[in-house]
């Protein structure tokens, strides 16, 4: 009887041991999926970023960005565009060709960029405090702003202050700009689910100064993250899923890099009013 109570145990000792390898090789697993991506040109991968959105955001939010995606997808979606998600690889647009259709219907109006279509989504969930902008920078969105009449006076004043640009010092020293970013951004209040991920670059041709050069809004699903973005006013929209934030950092991290040069800082990452320090 002895011996097969230790027999038991054995069975179950090695039972165990394999459900918890079972758990651990899933949770490997999931870390190292691939994300996938889409440019949101089609019906179903639309309502799928819509519903995931409003989960986070308001819905008047979600519907004006919403109406951009197609405005954009209806113009240019021919050209390679993607609709259902796919794995994410290092995308490459015809923006010759997506300029030319853009114009043929859009004329003079630029269409938006990313500030733009992250103001819109977070306009109802940021609390901007009414301090004095700096906007030397921020000359085309303006002008796409006023041609395309997509912000009142009071959100072209908040979008103004969201993305001004922030005075620092003359070092390459980024700990010295994250610094400075993070003072700016304290006078905030962002959000904890729907958050701000901003690329800051450095400039010194009028002076050294901070501006959000790319940014996007990340938000939570049941297995990852949610990233949307809108490259440039040409290039695309694209909806990525990580499946932790840590991948995004690296995502954007990596692809704009190159966006300095001498006697310039490297770009780095805010997440809200946060530096995300990579090192």
């Amino acid at each position: 009887m002895k011996h097969l109570k230790k027999q038991t145990l054995i069975l179950l000792s090695i039972a165990s041991l394999f459900l918890v390898g079972l758990a651990v090789f899933a949770h490997l697993h999931k870390k190292e999926e691939k994300p996938i991506y889409s440019n949101l040109n089609s019906k179903a991968s639309l309502n799928e970023v819509r519903s995931i959105l409003s989960k986070h955001l308001n819905e008047e939010s979600v519907d004006n960005f919403i109406n951009l995606v197609t405005d954009y997808n209806d113009t240019v979606g021919s050209v390679g565009l993607s609709g259902s998600f796919a794995p994410f690889t290092k995308t490459d647009y015809d923006v010759e060709k997506i300029s030319s259709l853009w114009a043929a219907k859009h004329g003079d109006f630029i269409g938006t960029n990313c500030r733009i279509n992250t103001y819109t989504l977070l306009k109802g969930k940021i609390k901007i405090p009414q301090v004095k902008s700096d906007t030397e920078l921020l000359f085309q969105d303006k002008d796409a702003i006023d041609k395309g009449k997509l912000f009142d006076t009071k959100d072209q004043a908040n979008f103004d202050i969201l993305f001004s640009r922030v005075k620092t010092e003359a070092t390459q020293d980024v700990k010295v700009h994250a610094k400075h970013m993070e003072d700016y951004y304290k006078q905030f209040t962002f959000d904890d689910r729907a958050r701000m991920l901003s690329v800051v670059v450095h400039d010194n041709l009028d002076g050294d100064s901070l501006f959000v050069g790319h940014v996007g809004v990340l938000v939570p699903t049941t297995d990852g993250y949610l990233f949307v973005e809108k490259l440039t006013f040409e290039e695309p929209y694209q909806a990525i899923k990580f499946s932790s934030k840590k991948d995004c950092y690296k995502y954007l991290t990596t692809k704009y890099k190159d966006y300095t040069g001498p006697g310039l800082a490297k770009p780095f990452i805010m997440d809200n009013d946060k530096w995300v320090d990579m090192d």
